[in-house]
């Protein structure tokens, strides 16, 4: 993914491409920039984490008892769940390479919600579109 502004970024996002401008300038204020290393752990299965990720580039590996099930690419977002309910992780995720990451701290999330509630219809619906999805393709 290119180095575009941080708004551009995160409305590329599948999970925020059905916000608008006006909910992406409240969240790109309040994320912060990161590279980790290939190995490093971003989230621990069972523990309550307190961010969540837009993959700027490299790939992570969601893994769930021991078992890596699925593989993140750039471009999306890691640790979406956390942002709308409060509970541990369902999964492991670890950076497979070195990635560069936007930042989402669930506290300040919070705060954007409550300033801008487009964010949170506009995620609801994207979520909602992926259940469909899932329900689909179970049928």
């Amino acid at each position: 993914m290119s180095k575009d502004s941080k708004f551009d970024r995160l409305h590329a996002a599948p999970l925020f491409a059905r916000c608008g401008s006006k909910e992406i300038k409240h969240l790109e204020a309040i994320i912060d920039t990161a590279d980790v290393k290939a190995g490093n752990e971003l989230f621990r299965e069972g523990r309550r984490e307190h961010y969540a990720y837009v993959i700027e580039s490299g790939i992570a590996e969601v893994i769930i008892d021991g078992n890596v099930v699925a593989e993140v690419p750039e471009g999306e977002v890691i640790g979406e769940i956390g942002l709308l309910l409060s509970g541990p992780a369902t999964a492991t995720v670890r950076a497979k390479t070195a990635m560069s990451l936007l930042i989402i701290p669930h506290d300040r999330f919070g705060q954007v919600l409550e300033e801008t509630p487009g964010l949170g219809v506009a995620i609801a619906r994207e979520l909602a579109q992926r259940l469909r999805n899932l329900d689909e393709q179970l049928q």
